[in-house]
């Protein structure tokens, strides 16, 4: 996502500094999915849960 987690747990830092802070928090980001369909197929189990019961949250 080009940084994109970054720049929303840091805002302020400047986008050109953004490479030099994923280098720094990397190892503490969640691994990526494979795709999108990988993503889908977590989503949509969990918003169907949340509809039923509101407090739902899944376990990582």
């Amino acid at each position: 996502m080009n940084y994109h987690i970054e720049h929303h747990m840091f805002p302020l830092v400047p986008y050109h500094n953004l490479p030099k802070l994923h280098q720094l928090v990397k190892e503490d980001m969640p691994k990526p999915y494979s795709s999108l369909w990988a993503c889908w197929k977590e989503i949509i189990p969990t918003v169907l849960k949340q509809v039923k019961d509101p407090t739902y949250q899944r376990e990582s």
